[in-house]
């Protein structure tokens, strides 16, 4: 954890082992595991950084040397401090090239406002570094096919991009439409989107999309360079330019036409206290996107029989007969997002015509 203020991992073991107790050269080779001569040139390095402080040994008493730790709170502060102001005077140095960069923008040859990207390998690096230069905001649509879908590019517990969490986890907040196409083959509402949806991911849900897209504020977009690729080999990266804003536009049309689903699968219950159970709410997000019954059972990650239960109970609990009806009732209480009520009522009445009525198996 100490790497981010340039202590190696043998300083680190070293004023670990001080702070548990260890204060001789001989106490901290055998805590450590270290040889004298290694442990002797941490101490040195650690002294000159002001973390570690000596005392002579008692030559009467035959005493060995003895080194004390700082304590962290204190030993740390100026390293923070000198490591901010870097971050701080870097950070004024990047507005100040951006400045630059946006005034020379407008004298710049068009051709220089879009750049191609080729090869899978430059497509997932692009993807990446355009996440990690977001400053508030990264927009996403999300359909096949898939740079990102290896095993070693997705977190083995959520299935998730592990690019994706960390930001979040520092705040950037993220929306995505999420086309069916791509919930029926790759994505799981059990899996990554519910991982997502946890960490503060607004998606929304919608058939069709033209494209796929990534936006990074409104500062740098990546599209595909074909609208209907059969694998993601290159892509289009956009720079500030009047393109740009119509891709930012045209992203919160879409947005506004989707069917939102976070609150179901974060397990944020909208509408009157007495709302759906989780299973319920994942249930009625499902039902939105219109996807078939077998998908949906998938996405719950139940037989197809269990799914059709599930419904049924569903319908009865909210004394509805047909499809219909459960979208009519779940909107009139609230379980529906208020804003996307009539859409949603209207997908749930469009779900395939193996539709769940009571007495049905």
């Amino acid at each position: 954890m100490l790497e981010a203020l340039d202590l190696d991992p043998v300083q680190q073991q070293v004023y670990e082992a001080l702070v548990d107790g260890a204060v001789t050269v001989e106490e901290l080779r055998a805590t450590a595991g270290l040889s004298a001569a290694r442990v002797r040139a941490a101490l040195v390095s650690l002294e000159k950084l002001n973390l570690v402080g000596r005392f002579a040994a008692d030559r009467r008493q035959g005493g060995e040397e003895r080194y004390l730790p700082v304590a962290p709170e204190i030993a740390f502060e100026s390293l923070l401090l000198a490591r901010e102001e870097e971050i701080h005077r870097t950070r004024r140095h990047i507005q100040h090239l951006a400045a630059r960069f946006r005034a020379s923008a407008a004298g710049r040859d068009p051709l220089d406002l879009v750049e191609i990207v080729t090869g899978r390998a430059a497509v997932i690096r692009q993807v990446d570094q355009l996440q990690r230069s977001a400053r508030t905001e990264i927009r996403g649509i999300d359909r096949p096919p898939y740079a990102n879908s290896d095993p070693d590019r997705l977190d083995p517990k959520t299935g998730m991009m592990p690019v994706q969490a960390q930001m979040m986890r520092r705040g950037i907040g993220y929306r995505v439409i999420y086309d069916t196409d791509g919930l029926a083959t790759s994505h799981r509402f059990e899996g990554d989107i519910g991982a997502a949806a946890e960490l503060g991911e607004d998606a929304r849900v919608m058939a069709d999309t033209p494209t796929k897209m990534l936006i990074a504020d409104d500062r740098i977009a990546l599209i595909p360079l074909r609208a209907a690729p059969h694998e993601l080999a290159s892509s289009v990266v956009v720079h500030p330019s009047g393109l740009l804003e119509v891709l930012c536009e045209f992203f919160e049309v879409l947005w506004g036409r989707a069917l939102p689903i976070s609150e179901y699968l974060a397990g944020r219950r909208p509408g009157a206290p007495d709302g759906p159970s989780p299973q319920e709410a994942r249930l009625l997000a499902l039902l939105t996107t219109g996807m078939t019954d077998q998908v949906m059972a998938r996405q719950l990650g139940v037989s197809y029989r269990t799914f059709q239960r599930r419904l049924h109970g569903l319908m009865e609990r909210l004394g509805a007969t047909t499809r219909f009806q459960l979208g009519m009732r779940a909107a009139s209480l609230g379980w529906v997002p208020q804003q996307q009520s009539a859409r949603g009522a209207d997908a749930v009445k469009k779900a395939p015509v193996r539709a769940v009525r009571k007495g049905t198996p």
